[in-house]
């Protein structure tokens, strides 16, 4: 179970972007299509759209897209040829290519040259973590000219919108290794790991509470949101 920490207020590091990437999302079903580029536009990607492979190759050549989201099972060329001919043509073999489909994965890994593999039914925060973390690993940005930039607007987009602390934290320790005078990244890491910190679960009720709703972390019967008291303590006493 992830822990979480309070939203604190989106902040954009730049009002005009010099760069807005742009992702093809080819999917068979008009929902889920809409759902998932409607979710990378929410979070400042241009979308194009294709309702099957042959619709995705023919605008991948003629827009090249920073990034392909490509299902597998679809008529007219499945996402296996589509990610093949991509990935045989110079001009697109440089593309990224995240499969997301409700096919298990084959056992050997990865198939068929995708970069990167995810399955639905899937999490929003999961999708986008693959294809934001595919671009920065190529040198690209999301949309700013800095990666450090993008690292820390990414730490930002895990807190606001999805209040998640531990990838936050992750995203700006990125930034940090970029640039370790980055301020903004460096003030955003101290607050996300203080938020962290009170959520974290009582050390005491481990010796008699086990489990816990939705992973693996054991949680305090009586303080759930993880505060100690003076209770916990003398348990504490005993058994550290």
């Amino acid at each position: 179970m992830t822990d979480r920490c309070p939203s604190v207020g989106r902040l954009k590091l730049s009002e005009t972007f010099n760069h807005m990437s742009t992702v093809l999302v080819f999917e068979d079903s008009p929902v889920q299509r809409t759902h998932i580029a409607n979710l990378f536009n929410s979070i400042g990607f241009q979308t194009l759209e294709a309702r099957n492979g042959r619709e995705a190759l023919d605008k991948t050549h003629q827009y090249l897209p920073d990034l392909v989201i490509s299902d597998i099972i679809a008529p007219h060329m499945n996402g296996y040829e589509l990610c093949y001919a991509l990935k045989s043509d110079r001009k697109t073999s440089h593309i990224p290519v995240i499969f997301c489909s409700a096919k298990e994965r084959e056992d050997n890994g990865t198939p068929t040259l995708a970069d990167a593999y995810i399955t639905k039914p899937f999490q929003p925060s999961e999708l986008i973590e693959t294809a934001i973390a595919e671009l920065l690993s190529r040198g690209k940005s999301w949309f700013h000219p800095s990666a450090a930039d993008d690292w820390t607007e990414m730490g930002l987009m895990w807190l606001e919108d999805f209040n998640d602390c531990q990838r936050a934290i992750q995203a700006f320790s990125r930034a940090l290794e970029l640039e370790p005078n980055h301020d903004l990244a460096g003030k955003l890491k101290q607050l996300a790991l203080g938020e962290l910190e009170k959520s974290r679960h009582c050390e005491a009720c481990r010796f008699y509470y086990g489990g816990s709703p939705g992973g693996n972390l054991l949680v305090c019967a009586v303080r759930p949101n993880g505060s100690v008291s003076d209770n916990c303590r003398d348990w504490e006493s005993k058994y550290s």
